[in-house]
């Protein structure tokens, strides 16, 4: 993975260069694999997300930015919680349960198979919510899925896809 990531780096942050080749660039970034993706976040975590932010947006609250890429849904951004501490989120909703609970399964299945060894995995499940949380150690970043409810009347339910501090 180490040696993946400063190519990958690299790659990702020349696409967000404008100039003539930044279609060509982002084509690429898009066809990286879901393994390259979360190497890749994984290693830009310690820098926050270098090179892996697009458009910034500020409020009084939040400074937050569109994601490079995106591992569940079409709309992944990267959030400063506070002056060191960072995270990438997605998420997306759907209407019935179902569908939900199928993209968490495979936002699950991708990042179990892209993971080394000594991750740990834990399950917590309701009625109303399912959370997989996957955790290296306390230097690492956790990789958290959860699906549930949301407070949307016409999409009720919400997986979201989440790297940062352990929650």
């Amino acid at each position: 993975m180490k040696a993946l990531y400063p190519t990958l780096a690299a790659l990702i942050f020349t696409a967000g260069c404008a100039g003539p080749a930044q279609k060509e660039q982002q084509a690429q970034v898009d066809n990286l694999s879901a393994c390259e993706k979360i190497d890749a976040l994984l290693g830009a975590y310690d820098n926050r997300f270098a090179g892996l932010k697009l458009t910034r947006t500020q409020s009084k609250f939040i400074d937050s930015w569109q994601a490079r890429y995106n591992l569940v849904g079409d709309s992944c951004q990267i959030s400063a919680l506070n002056e060191t501490t960072y995270s990438y989120s997605c998420q997306q909703t759907y209407k019935e349960k179902e569908a939900a609970v199928a993209v968490h399964q495979q936002a699950i299945d991708f990042t179990r198979q892209c993971l080394g060894e000594g991750w740990y995995e834990q399950q917590k499940e309701s009625e109303t919510s399912l959370r997989t949380t996957f955790v290296l150690d306390e230097s690492k970043p956790a990789i958290s899925v959860h699906t549930g409810k949301s407070l949307s009347r016409s999409t009720p339910w919400m997986t979201s896809y989440d790297i940062g501090k352990a929650k």
